[in-house]
């Protein structure tokens, strides 16, 4: 039955080989089953399918291990006098010592830590009397409460009585301007209806942080141009200095609530770029006392690495969201226990998850578990002891994740030839035995195959190398234009998909990246195209008429005047454009020889030089050539005369070569063509147009449209000679210049601005366009249709 042929063809997509051994094929099944064991020992030899991971393994540092807490630290700690009742709870909870362990340690660490630093307000008055009652958070809701901010620069108009703040904004040619808008004097609320531009009548208002009580009023310390005042904090009234004044304490943001001011602490937190503490408790204190005679000894074998790690995992439990974060991506099944094979695919399917992190909140612990200076058993007096103020982990770098996919992709591909040949052999020899047809036994099988094949298995090692030096870099170069890989950072982190939405930018003006790469785009084409087509036409036809030049009976010394125009092309190409770069310069040789006779003179009484730009209007902006010189390469109001410029520039190092070819190809044409039209009457003229131009075109059309691709990556012309400019590096424009053509722009925003992405789609589009251009053109040709 069919049935079971399809069975066996099933089995061999599972295991190779099983099919042929189905079908007593012995010698087959044992070659596919090779193939299959190397497939699979690929995968297994590089998984960590049978070993536990934890997150926390990535954790910079080392544990201390579970032996030092249930010896060291409960020998101390069992040597004090006044157990922690809390602690002993948990002991017994977890069922005694023999089970404390570091983690559990951490745990109870975390949570005797987080009981004992409840979120709280409290009141000015408490704060300046060091009262101990607390005022819970969960008492004040978000809308009763209004921030007072109490440090900043603010600029006060006398005249106006009003406060002002400054910021920063971006006009639309890119420069950053600054401007005040006008606010508030403790709250910041902007009144974005009185924005000015102008610092007439400002003087500068400072706010210290500093607050004093005085006949039970609270008064924040200001510099008004330089005085010394004091703002009340309920009231807003400005007074001079005060007398009879005690500064308050005050760490964490101020509130203003209907019957108070008061200050809002949760550990942790960061305000005024100071990270607010955690307070220690009893069992802090022990904690710290047992590390600090740990560090004393002089076999000590532990260290800052130890400490830092222990601090960074308390941490993380006081932050379950952080931990969560934390655990989810750093402890991936594909990532961490995957073999070679199936994290290849997740690699591609995901570009990696684990963000690359830098822990702060740590240091948070720092007066808790590590000590105030002066404090007693405080680890800072601990010789060579230092804590971290952050700790970065590296996570998923998406560039490997990604090379590292497509090798273990590309990789996979070739396995999988011999799993569907593995299937097809299965069920067409389980067929042919069942219409009990010839079936060829395993050794004529094996010979026949490479008598069939012969050209594809000698091919197959060029195919195998071909496969990772040429198509993975340019699948890689494809892949990232679907990302949103940016910036020198994105190399070494994490970054997404981000389907067609760098495609559809360049259409869409209203985007980010449409306003300005999308704009730029299209100007940068148009110019690219214009100097592909022009490039290529003016070479081209100069050298035509070079060589019918060259050609002529009447010319003497042809072979002279053949050897000295081929030198253009003969000196390196580099060389050349960085001589012309030089010579056209503001003061280089041309412009000082152009002075020199006299044409300067002339062109300044034209308009044309030694004017304002903006003095003129209309078509003479068009021949607009600088200020105090000529600006061949670097007019910033005529970039139309620099392209010009470059064109007429590129016809001396592109003609030659089109001369030195359309030579011989005119050589080979028959005379007797010639001939027979003078017979006719026929003119110079028209023996050109049509004999020697069809001619020549016939045998040159490859190589011109060849050049015409070539002229359109046409790096070295413009990158050498222009740098892309003028007008480059502006964001707004994309940080293209009016003479970048897309591969001088790609190159710019790939080396000097680490837009990757962006770059990437341009790549993808030149393929397209001009291996389609190309590719048609080529099918029109004679040349090639004939042959």
């Amino acid at each position: 039955m069919k049935f079971f042929s399809i069975i066996k063809a099933v089995a061999s997509g599972f295991i190779w080989g099983f099919g042929q051994l189905l079908n007593l094929q012995l010698l087959k099944a044992l070659f596919f089953f090779i193939v299959f064991a190397g497939f699979v020992g690929i995968e297994l030899s590089t998984s960590s399918y049978f070993e536990e991971i934890n997150a926390y393994d990535k954790l910079p540092g080392e544990n201390y291990g579970d032996t030092y807490f249930k010896e060291t630290f409960m020998a101390e700690y069992l040597a004090n006098d006044d157990p922690y009742e809390p602690f002993e709870d948990y002991l017994v909870a977890i069922g005694g010592r023999e089970n404390l362990d570091e983690d559990a340690f951490i745990a109870f660490l975390a949570e005797d830590l987080k009981e004992n630093n409840p979120i709280r307000y409290t009141e000015l008055g408490e704060l300046l009397e060091r009262n101990p009652d607390r005022i819970l958070a969960s008492e004040f809701a978000d809308e009763d409460r209004v921030h007072l901010n109490r440090r900043g620069t603010l600029y006060y108009n006398q005249a106006e009585d009003l406060y002002y703040r400054q910021r920063t904004v971006t006009d639309p040619d890119g420069t950053n301007k600054k401007e005040f808008v006008e606010t508030t004097l403790l709250t910041d609320e902007l009144n974005e209806n009185n924005v000015t531009r102008s610092e007439e009548g400002l003087t500068t208002f400072v706010k210290t942080d500093q607050i004093f009580e005085s006949d039970g009023q609270y008064y924040l310390r200001v510099e008004d141009d330089g005085v010394i005042r004091h703002v009340n904090l309920l009231t807003e009234e400005i007074v001079g200095p005060i007398s009879d004044s005690e500064e308050v304490e005050v760490t964490g943001p101020l509130y203003y609530v209907s019957d108070g001011i008061y200050e809002y602490y949760e550990a942790g937190m960061i305000y005024n770029s100071v990270r607010l503490q955690y307070e220690g408790t009893e069992f802090s204190e022990t904690f710290r006392q047992v590390m600090f005679y740990t560090y004393s000894f002089d076999w000590n074998q532990y260290g800052n690495r130890h400490y830092n790690r222990l601090l960074l995992k308390v941490h993380l439990q006081l932050n379950p969201d952080i931990n969560e974060t934390f655990i989810e991506q750093y402890d991936n099944f594909f990532y961490d226990k995957a073999g070679f094979f199936v994290r290849s695919y997740w690699s591609v399917v995901t570009l990696g998850v684990a963000q690359k992190l830098n822990f702060t909140g740590h240091v948070a612990l720092s007066d808790a578990l590590v000590g105030a200076r002066g404090e007693p058993f405080n680890m800072y007096t601990v010789t060579d002891f230092s804590i971290s103020e952050d700790i970065p982990i590296q996570g998923h770098t998406s560039t490997i994740i990604l090379l590292e996919g497509l090798i273990g992709i590309i990789l996979s591909f070739f396995f999988y030839i011999f799993m569907f040949w593995s299937i097809r052999d299965a069920y067409r020899i389980s067929e042919a035995k069942r219409k009990k047809e010839k079936v060829l036994k395993d050794v004529p099988y094996f010979k026949d195959v490479y008598e069939r094949s012969f050209e594809y298995i000698i091919l197959s090692p060029a195919l195998f190398v071909l496969a990772f030096i040429s198509i993975m870099p340019i699948t890689f170069g494809f892949i990232i234009s679907f990302t949103n890989i940016s910036g020198n950072e994105s190399m070494v982190a994490t970054f997404d998909w981000v389907g067609f939405k760098n495609f559809i930018a360049l259409f869409n003006f209203s985007s980010g990246l449409g306003e300005s790469f999308g704009r730029a785009f299209w100007r940068v084409l148009g110019w690219t195209v214009v100097w592909a087509i022009l490039s290529t036409g003016t070479v081209f036809f100069g050298g035509f008429f070079q060589a019918l030049i060259l050609n002529s009976e009447k010319v003497v010394f042809r072979k002279m005047w053949r050897t000295l125009l081929i030198l253009p092309w003969a000196i390196p190409a580099l060389l050349s454009q960085m001589v012309f770069s030089v010579m056209f310069n503001e003061i280089g040789f041309i412009n000082s020889f152009l002075q020199d006779i006299g044409v300067y003179g002339i062109l300044e009484n034209l308009g044309m030089l030694g004017v304002d730009f903006s003095s003129l209007s209309g078509i003479s902006r068009l021949f607009y050539l600088g200020k105090d010189n000529i600006q061949w390469f670097t007019n910033p109001f005529n970039p139309t005369f620099v392209r010009a410029t470059l064109i007429v520039v590129n016809i001396w190092l592109g003609f030659p070569y089109f001369m030195a070819l359309m030579t011989g190809v005119m050589t080979a044409i028959d005379r007797t063509l010639y001939e027979a039209a003078d017979i006719d009457g026929a003119s110079n003229w028209q023996k050109i147009w049509a004999i020697t131009m069809p001619l020549v075109l016939y045998s040159t059309a490859p190589i011109l449209i060849m050049t015409f691709s070539m002229n359109f990556n046409n790096f070295g012309v413009i990158y050498f000679i222009t740098g892309g400019g003028p007008n480059a590096g502006h964001y707004s424009r994309g940080f293209a210049g009016d003479s970048d053509i897309l591969i001088s722009w790609m190159y710019k925003l790939t080396v000097d601005e680490a837009i990757f992405n962006m770059a990437s789609v341009f790549s993808v589009l030149i393929f397209l366009f001009v291996g389609s251009i190309t590719a048609w053109n080529l099918s029109k040709t004679r040349a090639f249709q004939e042959d």
